[in-house]
């Protein structure tokens, strides 16, 4: 696997296991009869700045079948690899529980709802192919190429709005039917309940820890922003529990008569990829199901605000997409008869505004990813890693003049009070 700048480091050499029957062991799922891998090509599955918590790596396999000797045939695989190489990756990700969770997911969870879509005519798709999978170690998880029917990643840009609208729809299907499930007493959700910010100690994550205070560093150099420094120092110390307990909510079984629904967890700007007709927005498709939890959906719309929004939609947008994912969210409920009670405009903004905190707390930590990820020349693991290349991301121009616009709102709106 060549050398190149352009990909993480822990993707350039692919690890020995990942060999020749390794594959051959995974075409048995593919195909009927016994393959015969002719040439494997393994390459990083993609750009560095596209993701984070796994190794990604694309295989193209040619092979050939015994009853077809003559007649070489190919399959592109994705390979998502639980971290491997010693570091800080490897052990932070080893605490998260995400293979589980992913398999979890792709095996018995989506495909329960996606049936229930199914049973009133709706063909949506919620996720790429699974075709092997394992929560051993070493844990992986391979999906069909989804480059091979068009789809790319956004790549180094913010998101446009047809394209947000595209995913909340998803989102919004998403947490209806796990939301209609879960009344009608489904239990299948009971077990997801580590999130991002329950399943390892925030406190021990540099990244988490520093963010504030290098945030109030930056702010501290300029006059306008510093007033707002004494605010988050009010609330600093309540943010990171409060997020905790929420997260908790189902595991401490307080929010099974709630708005409660299976949120995707990681509902950001790189966990999408869109498939392009003529020009137009044909598909998008949800990726990572890796750190899903039951629970409010505060977890994924607050998160939505910060990490797949683009700085104009949360300037002039919000509350028409909130109000699209909604009502989404209710006509699906509609549509897939659900008996009780559907939800109102006013109750998901309660909602929001309860947990409010969290919605600050992403603001303040990790808004730098998103614009980490509009960046051609980012390095997300220096983000996360490095705090000297933190603090250089917090001082992004474009980031400081948003924050001059999010802070008085969220003022005005009650997020500094607790």
């Amino acid at each position: 696997m060549a050398n190149n700048e352009l990909y993480n480091d822990d993707e350039l050499n692919a690890p020995d296991w990942l060999n020749e029957k390794f594959f051959e062991n995974v075409l048995k799922k593919v195909e009927p009869k016994h393959a015969k891998v002719t040439d494997l090509v393994l390459k990083p599955g993609t750009l560095k700045n596209d993701h984070y918590a796994s190794v990604l790596y694309r295989a193209k396999v040619k092979y050939i079948l015994e009853s077809k000797p003559s007649e070489e045939k190919v399959q592109s695989f994705i390979l998502k690899v639980e971290p491997f190489v010693d570091g800080f990756k490897k052990d932070v990700m080893s605490d998260l529980h995400i293979f589980k969770t992913e398999i979890d997911m792709y095996t018995e969870v989506l495909p329960k709802i996606e049936k229930v879509l199914r049973q009133y005519g709706d063909e949506t798709v919620l996720g790429p192919k699974l075709i092997d999978s394992s929560a051993t170690s070493p844990s992986y998880i391979i999906f069909e190429d989804l480059a091979v029917k068009g789809y790319t990643t956004i790549g180094s840009r913010f998101t446009n709005i047809d394209e947000v609208k595209f995913a909340l729809l998803k989102l919004a299907k998403l947490h209806a039917i796990s939301y209609k499930l879960s009344k009608e007493k489904d239990t299948s959700f009971a077990a997801l309940d580590k999130g991002s910010m329950n399943s390892l100690d925030p406190n021990n994550f540099d990244f988490i820890k520093n963010a504030t205070k290098l945030l109030k560093e930056v702010l501290n150099e300029h006059k306008d922003l510093s007033a707002f420094v004494p605010l988050i120092d009010a609330v600093d110390d309540v943010l990171l529990p409060k997020t905790i307990a929420m997260f908790n909510e189902n595991r401490d079984g307080k929010c099974n008569n709630g708005l409660t629904v299976l949120n995707h967890g990681d509902f950001h700007a790189k966990n999408i990829m869109i498939q392009t007709v003529g020009g137009k927005l044909n598909d998008l498709m949800l990726l990572d199901y890796q750190i899903s939890v039951f629970g409010s959906p505060a977890i994924d719309l607050h998160y939505a605000f910060a990490m797949i929004f683009s700085p104009e939609m949360r300037r002039d947008h919000h509350d028409e997409l909130l109000f699209y994912y909604i009502t989404n969210f209710q006509e699906t409920l509609r549509k897939t008869e659900y008996q009780g009670a559907i939800q109102t405009i006013t109750n998901f903004r309660a909602e929001l505004q309860k947990h409010r905190y969290w919605g600050l707390f992403l603001i303040l930590s990790f808004l730098i990813i998103n614009y980490a990820f509009a960046d051609e020349k980012g390095d997300l693991a220096q983000v996360i890693e490095n705090q000297t290349a933190q603090k250089k991301q917090l001082e992004d121009p474009r980031m400081l003049n948003e924050l001059r616009e999010i802070f008085p709102k969220f003022l005005y709106e009650g997020y500094f009070e607790y």
